[in-house]
Protein backbone atom coordinates (compact mmCIF):
# COMPACT_ATOMS: atom_id res chain seq x y z
CA UNK A 1 0.00 0.00 0.00
CA UNK A 2 2.94 2.32 -0.54
CA UNK A 3 1.07 4.32 -3.16
CA UNK A 4 -1.73 5.09 -0.69
CA UNK A 5 0.81 6.25 1.87
CA UNK A 6 2.41 8.54 -0.71
CA UNK A 7 -1.02 9.89 -1.65
CA UNK A 8 -1.79 10.61 2.00
CA UNK A 9 1.34 12.79 2.26
CA UNK A 10 0.61 14.53 -1.04
CA UNK A 11 -2.93 15.27 0.17
CA UNK A 12 -1.51 17.12 3.19
CA UNK A 13 0.58 19.33 0.90
CA UNK A 14 -2.33 19.98 -1.48
CA UNK A 15 -4.57 20.97 1.41
CA UNK A 16 -2.06 23.56 2.59
CA UNK A 17 -1.26 24.90 -0.87
CA UNK A 18 -4.88 25.15 -2.00
CA UNK A 19 -7.05 25.59 1.11
CA UNK A 20 -10.08 26.94 -0.76
CA UNK A 21 -9.94 24.64 -3.75
CA UNK A 22 -13.18 23.75 -5.54
CA UNK A 23 -14.60 20.60 -3.98
CA UNK A 24 -12.30 20.84 -0.96
CA UNK A 25 -14.92 19.09 1.17
CA UNK A 26 -14.17 15.86 -0.72
CA UNK A 27 -10.49 16.15 0.23
CA UNK A 28 -10.84 17.40 3.80
CA UNK A 29 -13.15 14.57 4.80
CA UNK A 30 -10.33 12.01 4.51
CA UNK A 31 -6.88 13.60 4.13
CA UNK A 32 -6.02 13.85 7.84
CA UNK A 33 -8.10 10.86 9.04
CA UNK A 34 -6.25 8.67 6.52
CA UNK A 35 -2.91 9.44 8.18
CA UNK A 36 -4.19 8.28 11.54
CA UNK A 37 -6.10 5.34 10.05
CA UNK A 38 -2.97 4.02 8.30
CA UNK A 39 -0.92 4.48 11.47
CA UNK A 40 -3.43 2.25 13.25
CA UNK A 41 -3.59 -0.18 10.33
CA UNK A 42 0.17 -0.77 10.51
CA UNK A 43 0.30 -0.62 14.31
CA UNK A 44 2.56 -3.28 15.81
CA UNK A 45 0.98 -5.87 18.07
CA UNK A 46 4.22 -6.92 19.72
CA UNK A 47 5.50 -3.78 21.48
CA UNK A 48 5.21 -2.94 25.14
CA UNK A 49 4.32 0.60 26.20
CA UNK A 50 7.99 1.38 26.84
CA UNK A 51 8.86 -0.04 23.43
CA UNK A 52 6.17 2.11 21.80
CA UNK A 53 7.51 5.16 23.61
CA UNK A 54 11.04 4.47 22.36
CA UNK A 55 9.92 3.91 18.75
CA UNK A 56 7.72 7.02 18.65
CA UNK A 57 10.44 9.11 20.26
CA UNK A 58 12.82 8.03 17.52
CA UNK A 59 10.42 8.29 14.58
CA UNK A 60 8.29 11.29 15.58
CA UNK A 61 9.69 13.28 18.50
CA UNK A 62 13.30 13.40 17.29
CA UNK A 63 12.40 14.78 13.81
CA UNK A 64 9.92 17.14 15.50
CA UNK A 65 12.67 18.68 17.61
CA UNK A 66 15.16 18.77 14.73
CA UNK A 67 12.78 20.46 12.32
CA UNK A 68 11.57 22.86 14.99
CA UNK A 69 15.15 24.10 15.41
CA UNK A 70 15.75 24.26 11.65
CA UNK A 71 12.58 26.23 11.01
CA UNK A 72 13.30 28.46 13.99
CA UNK A 73 16.52 29.50 12.25
CA UNK A 74 14.54 30.05 9.03
CA UNK A 75 12.10 32.35 10.87
CA UNK A 76 14.94 34.38 12.34
CA UNK A 77 16.69 34.54 8.98
CA UNK A 78 13.53 35.90 7.32
CA UNK A 79 13.00 38.66 9.87
CA UNK A 80 15.07 41.20 7.94
CA UNK A 81 13.74 40.32 4.50
CA UNK A 82 10.65 41.57 2.67
CA UNK A 83 8.96 38.25 3.55
CA UNK A 84 9.02 37.86 7.36
CA UNK A 85 6.79 35.36 9.07
CA UNK A 86 4.04 36.40 11.48
CA UNK A 87 5.44 37.90 14.68
CA UNK A 88 3.65 35.32 16.85
CA UNK A 89 4.71 32.30 14.82
CA UNK A 90 7.35 31.11 17.31
CA UNK A 91 5.12 31.35 20.36
CA UNK A 92 2.39 29.57 18.40
CA UNK A 93 4.80 26.80 17.42
CA UNK A 94 5.85 26.37 21.04
CA UNK A 95 2.22 26.08 22.11
CA UNK A 96 1.43 23.65 19.28
CA UNK A 97 -2.02 22.47 18.26
CA UNK A 98 -4.19 24.97 16.41
CA UNK A 99 -1.78 27.79 17.29
CA UNK A 100 0.78 26.61 14.73
CA UNK A 101 1.18 28.57 11.50
CA UNK A 102 3.65 28.87 8.62
CA UNK A 103 6.25 27.37 8.56
CA UNK A 104 5.20 25.09 11.46
CA UNK A 105 1.86 24.40 9.81
CA UNK A 106 1.78 20.60 10.12
CA UNK A 107 3.52 20.25 13.47
CA UNK A 108 0.21 19.91 15.28
CA UNK A 109 -0.61 16.48 13.95
CA UNK A 110 2.86 15.04 14.51
CA UNK A 111 2.57 15.83 18.22
CA UNK A 112 -1.01 14.54 18.26
CA UNK A 113 0.10 11.39 16.42
CA UNK A 114 2.84 10.85 19.00
CA UNK A 115 0.47 10.92 21.98
CA UNK A 116 -2.27 9.08 20.08
CA UNK A 117 0.12 6.19 19.39
CA UNK A 118 0.90 5.94 23.10
CA UNK A 119 -2.79 6.06 23.96
CA UNK A 120 -3.56 3.39 21.37
CA UNK A 121 -0.88 1.15 22.88
CA UNK A 122 -2.80 1.31 26.15
CA UNK A 123 -6.20 0.83 24.50
CA UNK A 124 -5.26 -2.31 22.56
CA UNK A 125 -4.35 -4.00 25.82
CA UNK A 126 -7.85 -3.38 27.17
CA UNK A 127 -11.29 -4.68 26.13
CA UNK A 128 -12.37 -3.25 22.77
CA UNK A 129 -15.27 -1.28 24.22
CA UNK A 130 -12.88 0.88 26.25
CA UNK A 131 -11.43 2.22 23.00
CA UNK A 132 -14.92 2.93 21.70
CA UNK A 133 -15.79 4.87 24.86
CA UNK A 134 -12.55 6.89 24.67
CA UNK A 135 -13.24 7.70 21.00
CA UNK A 136 -16.82 8.82 21.72
CA UNK A 137 -15.73 10.99 24.66
CA UNK A 138 -12.89 12.47 22.60
CA UNK A 139 -15.14 13.33 19.66
CA UNK A 140 -17.76 14.80 22.00
CA UNK A 141 -15.24 17.03 23.79
CA UNK A 142 -13.79 18.17 20.45
CA UNK A 143 -17.19 19.12 19.05
CA UNK A 144 -18.86 20.89 21.94
CA UNK A 145 -19.49 24.58 21.20
CA UNK A 146 -16.42 26.76 21.71
CA UNK A 147 -14.29 23.67 22.31
CA UNK A 148 -10.71 24.49 23.33
CA UNK A 149 -9.34 20.99 22.72
CA UNK A 150 -7.37 22.16 19.67
CA UNK A 151 -5.70 24.92 21.70
CA UNK A 152 -4.27 22.69 24.40
CA UNK A 153 -0.48 22.36 24.61
CA UNK A 154 0.81 20.39 21.61
CA UNK A 155 -2.81 19.74 20.67
CA UNK A 156 -2.97 17.00 23.28
CA UNK A 157 -6.68 17.68 23.79
CA UNK A 158 -7.31 16.34 20.28
CA UNK A 159 -5.64 13.01 21.02
CA UNK A 160 -8.75 11.07 22.20
CA UNK A 161 -10.69 12.26 19.12
CA UNK A 162 -7.88 11.49 16.67
CA UNK A 163 -7.19 8.10 18.19
CA UNK A 164 -10.65 7.19 16.87
CA UNK A 165 -9.15 6.77 13.40
CA UNK A 166 -6.11 4.87 14.64
CA UNK A 167 -8.35 2.55 16.65
CA UNK A 168 -10.52 1.98 13.58
CA UNK A 169 -7.49 1.25 11.40
CA UNK A 170 -6.09 -1.14 14.00
CA UNK A 171 -9.26 -3.23 14.13
CA UNK A 172 -9.91 -3.03 10.40
CA UNK A 173 -6.48 -4.59 9.76
CA UNK A 174 -7.48 -7.56 11.89
CA UNK A 175 -10.78 -8.20 10.13
CA UNK A 176 -10.58 -6.89 6.57
CA UNK A 177 -9.27 -10.21 5.25
CA UNK A 178 -12.74 -11.63 5.98
CA UNK A 179 -14.27 -9.42 3.26
CA UNK A 180 -14.87 -11.78 0.32
CA UNK A 181 -14.85 -9.22 -2.52
CA UNK A 182 -12.63 -6.32 -1.40
CA UNK A 183 -12.68 -4.33 -4.65
CA UNK A 184 -16.49 -4.04 -5.01
CA UNK A 185 -16.85 -3.46 -1.27
CA UNK A 186 -14.14 -0.80 -1.41
CA UNK A 187 -15.92 0.98 -4.24
CA UNK A 188 -19.19 0.87 -2.32
CA UNK A 189 -17.44 2.42 0.71
CA UNK A 190 -16.14 5.29 -1.42
CA UNK A 191 -19.52 5.87 -3.03
CA UNK A 192 -21.24 5.89 0.36
CA UNK A 193 -18.67 8.21 1.95
CA UNK A 194 -18.37 10.76 -0.84
CA UNK A 195 -22.07 10.47 -1.64
CA UNK A 196 -22.95 11.50 1.90
CA UNK A 197 -20.66 14.52 1.59
CA UNK A 198 -22.38 15.45 -1.68
CA UNK A 199 -25.73 15.22 0.13
CA UNK A 200 -24.62 17.72 2.77
CA UNK A 201 -22.66 15.89 5.45
CA UNK A 202 -20.20 18.37 6.94
CA UNK A 203 -16.54 17.97 6.11
CA UNK A 204 -13.74 18.30 8.68
CA UNK A 205 -10.79 20.44 9.66
CA UNK A 206 -9.39 18.57 12.63
CA UNK A 207 -6.64 21.06 13.44
CA UNK A 208 -9.23 23.52 14.74
CA UNK A 209 -11.36 20.86 16.43
CA UNK A 210 -13.56 20.64 13.36
CA UNK A 211 -14.89 17.09 13.16
CA UNK A 212 -17.90 17.92 11.00
CA UNK A 213 -21.39 16.58 11.66
CA UNK A 214 -21.30 14.98 15.10
CA UNK A 215 -20.21 11.33 14.79
CA UNK A 216 -21.47 11.15 11.18
CA UNK A 217 -18.50 12.88 9.55
CA UNK A 218 -15.90 10.82 11.47
CA UNK A 219 -17.84 7.67 10.52
CA UNK A 220 -17.85 8.72 6.86
CA UNK A 221 -14.12 9.39 7.03
CA UNK A 222 -13.53 5.89 8.40
CA UNK A 223 -15.72 4.36 5.68
CA UNK A 224 -13.75 6.23 2.99
CA UNK A 225 -10.43 5.13 4.55
CA UNK A 226 -11.66 1.52 4.61
CA UNK A 227 -12.60 1.77 0.95
CA UNK A 228 -9.21 3.18 0.00
CA UNK A 229 -7.37 0.45 1.89
CA UNK A 230 -9.49 -2.27 0.28
CA UNK A 231 -8.70 -0.96 -3.20
CA UNK A 232 -5.04 -0.11 -2.73
CA UNK A 233 -4.12 -3.24 -0.78
CA UNK A 234 -5.56 -5.58 -3.42
CA UNK A 235 -6.12 -4.69 -7.07
CA UNK A 236 -3.97 -1.55 -7.25
CA UNK A 237 -1.15 -3.12 -5.25
CA UNK A 238 -1.19 -6.20 -7.50
CA UNK A 239 -0.86 -4.02 -10.62
CA UNK A 240 1.97 -1.92 -9.19
CA UNK A 241 3.97 -4.93 -8.08
CA UNK A 242 4.36 -6.01 -11.68
CA UNK A 243 6.92 -3.21 -12.10
CA UNK A 244 10.02 -3.44 -9.93
CA UNK A 245 11.08 0.19 -10.70
CA UNK A 246 7.67 1.48 -9.58
CA UNK A 247 7.89 -0.50 -6.34
CA UNK A 248 11.38 0.91 -5.71
CA UNK A 249 10.33 4.50 -6.35
CA UNK A 250 7.29 4.22 -4.09
CA UNK A 251 9.38 2.66 -1.34
CA UNK A 252 11.82 5.57 -1.56
CA UNK A 253 9.00 8.13 -1.41
CA UNK A 254 7.38 6.47 1.61
CA UNK A 255 10.64 6.91 3.52
CA UNK A 256 10.52 10.67 2.87
CA UNK A 257 7.04 11.12 4.34
CA UNK A 258 8.04 12.65 7.69
CA UNK A 259 10.46 15.08 6.05
CA UNK A 260 7.80 16.17 3.54
CA UNK A 261 5.33 16.84 6.35
CA UNK A 262 7.79 19.05 8.22
CA UNK A 263 9.47 20.84 5.30
CA UNK A 264 6.71 21.45 2.76
CA UNK A 265 5.19 24.50 4.48
CA UNK A 266 8.46 26.44 4.21
CA UNK A 267 8.72 25.58 0.51
CA UNK A 268 5.12 26.67 -0.10
CA UNK A 269 5.73 29.95 1.71
CA UNK A 270 8.93 30.76 -0.17
CA UNK A 271 7.38 29.78 -3.50
CA UNK A 272 4.58 32.28 -2.88
CA UNK A 273 6.52 35.14 -1.27
CA UNK A 274 9.93 34.86 -2.88
CA UNK A 275 9.21 33.33 -6.28
CA UNK A 276 5.72 34.88 -6.68
CA UNK A 277 4.21 31.53 -7.65
CA UNK A 278 0.54 31.99 -6.86
CA UNK A 279 -0.87 29.01 -8.75
CA UNK A 280 -1.62 26.44 -5.99
CA UNK A 281 -1.04 23.28 -8.02
CA UNK A 282 2.32 24.56 -9.27
CA UNK A 283 3.38 25.31 -5.70
CA UNK A 284 2.16 21.87 -4.64
CA UNK A 285 4.20 20.16 -7.33
CA UNK A 286 7.26 22.26 -6.51
CA UNK A 287 6.98 21.48 -2.79
CA UNK A 288 6.53 17.75 -3.38
CA UNK A 289 9.39 17.44 -5.86
CA UNK A 290 11.82 19.44 -3.72
CA UNK A 291 10.89 17.67 -0.48
CA UNK A 292 10.88 14.22 -2.07
CA UNK A 293 14.27 14.87 -3.63
CA UNK A 294 15.67 16.22 -0.38
CA UNK A 295 14.23 13.28 1.52
CA UNK A 296 15.80 10.71 -0.81
CA UNK A 297 19.19 12.40 -0.35
CA UNK A 298 18.85 12.80 3.43
CA UNK A 299 17.89 9.14 3.78
CA UNK A 300 21.39 8.26 2.62
CA UNK A 301 23.19 10.42 5.15
CA UNK A 302 23.85 10.26 8.90
CA UNK A 303 21.25 13.04 9.28
CA UNK A 304 18.43 10.67 8.37
CA UNK A 305 17.50 9.63 11.95
CA UNK A 306 17.19 13.29 12.93
CA UNK A 307 15.27 14.56 9.89
CA UNK A 308 13.21 11.57 8.80
CA UNK A 309 13.07 9.42 11.93
CA UNK A 310 14.53 6.49 9.99
CA UNK A 311 18.02 4.97 9.93
CA UNK A 312 20.17 5.93 6.97
CA UNK A 313 19.62 3.72 3.95
CA UNK A 314 22.82 1.83 3.23
CA UNK A 315 24.16 1.55 -0.28
CA UNK A 316 24.55 -2.02 -1.43
CA UNK A 317 28.05 -3.23 -0.78
CA UNK A 318 30.25 -4.25 -3.64
CA UNK A 319 31.13 -7.89 -3.13
CA UNK A 320 34.78 -8.43 -2.40
CA UNK A 321 36.80 -10.24 -4.98
CA UNK A 322 37.65 -13.77 -4.10
CA UNK A 323 41.32 -14.36 -3.32
CA UNK A 324 42.79 -16.72 -5.87
CA UNK A 325 43.56 -20.09 -4.41
CA UNK A 326 47.24 -20.78 -3.92
CA UNK A 327 48.64 -23.18 -6.49
CA UNK A 328 49.02 -26.66 -5.21
CA UNK A 329 52.62 -27.77 -4.75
Amino acid sequence: MDLLRVISVAAVVIGHAYPAMPGEEYLQIWRMPLFFFLAGFFFSTSRTFSGEFAVRWRTLATPYISWFLILLVAVWAMEHTPWPFDEHVISGALAGGASTDMPFLAFWFISVMYFAALLLRILVSLPWWVGVVVALVGLTLAEIPESRMAYTVLGIGLVPACVTYMFAGYWFRRHFWRIPRPVPVGLVCLVLGFGAVAMGAETMNMKWSGFGTYLLSPALAIIICCGMVLLFSTRIDAVLRRSAPVVTVLSELVRTGTLVVFAHALVLYLALRWLDIEEPLTRTLLALLLCWGLGVLVNRTPASPYLTGLPARRSPRTPARATPAAPRP
